[in-house]
């Protein structure tokens, strides 16, 4: 099997250029304007990019998250804002950021046991948060570890261009937040919850067969990546779905926990693994469903659906 060519230095640094102009540019703007110009650019990409329009829209049907085509245009368009809308809040988090910029929903007493609210309440030290590419999915993990008081370690895919990768995670990083790579990550992941940490991993992405097991999502199957019920199985340390949820326009965000992951171990891995992750699958869909707009549904989620691009789009 032939490995991917390497990019030049050369190349990358071409690549990395506009990027750095643009991240310049959108710091140098407020926020609302930013948003705008993003607007604006995402219904630009709407219209020429067809193969991610047309998957956008087959994939809300194929999952019924919507009920007419229609619906389905309407859904993928504000799929493209909410994209656009995440790249200005990367470039510019650390400006906007403020205690209230995030507040908590869903299941808040779970959330008090793990520390969300301080040490009253608390039961568990830390967990395994399970999370989607929904919303502001980059504050999650950071947010977590400052209101918890418990040093995280987010897992991630290494972006292919260094520069624009260090660009972007420069104001993720923090002493209490850790980045590590999705290769080898699952020996770290595993080292960082025996040694008191929490994890976040997101997991609503395709697996191939060495890493998932076969799942269903919106009522199709689908791959899921098995990790997160592996460590839950190996360490005991709580698991929970979670997505972090755009609110409005200014800044603010709600982070959605969903009921943490309930199941009694069999003793027979293959079995438990499959059924652990198909618990955190279907409470991804449900959080998933309430707005469907800020979920990535150009994602190529699903085993048996023709990805071809159709006509009448």
């Amino acid at each position: 099997m032939s490995r991917k060519r390497q990019k030049s230095k050369f190349v990358l640094y071409l690549e990395y250029l506009p990027v750095l102009l643009l991240y310049k540019l959108v710091r140098a703007l407020p926020l609302q304007t930013a948003y705008a110009i993003a607007a604006g650019l995402a219904k630009t990409a709407y219209a020429i990019d067809r193969k991610h329009r047309v998957r956008t829209v087959e994939h809300l049907l194929y999952a019924k998250a919507v009920h007419t085509r229609a619906e389905a245009v309407a859904v993928g368009r504000k799929c493209f804002c909410e994209f656009a809308k995440l790249l200005v809040e990367i470039f510019k988090g650390d400006q906007l950021i403020k205690p209230d910029s995030i507040t908590f929903a869903g299941n808040l007493e779970f959330a008090r046991q793990c520390g969300a609210f301080g040490e009253e309440g608390r039961v568990y030290p830390n967990i395994i948060i399970v999370t989607a590419h929904y919303g502001n999915w980059e504050l999650a993990g950071g947010f977590w570890a400052r209101h918890s008081h418990t040093p995280m370690l987010s897992v991630m895919r290494r972006f292919d261009n260094p520069y624009i990768g260090e660009l972007i995670l420069r104001n993720r990083r923090s002493p209490d937040h850790e980045l590590v790579d999705k290769e080898g990550g699952f020996k770290a992941a595993y080292k960082a919850l025996k040694h008191g940490k929490s994890l976040a991993l997101l997991v609503d992405q395709h697996a191939g067969h060495m890493e998932g097991v076969e799942t269903t999502f919106f009522g199709q199957a689908c791959r899921t990546h098995a990790s997160a019920a592996l460590l839950h199985l190996r360490t005991g340390v709580p698991l929970v779905v979670e997505v972090t949820r755009r609110k409005d326009d200014g800044f603010h965000f709600e982070f959605v926990v969903g009921d943490p992951i309930a199941y009694e171990p069999t003793g027979d891995q293959d079995r438990d693994v499959a059924a652990i992750t198909q618990q955190i699958t279907s409470g991804l869909e449900k959080l998933i469903a309430e707005r469907p707009e800020q979920w990535l549904w150009a994602h190529r989620r699903w085993l048996n659906i023709d990805r071809k691009p159709r006509r009448g789009v």
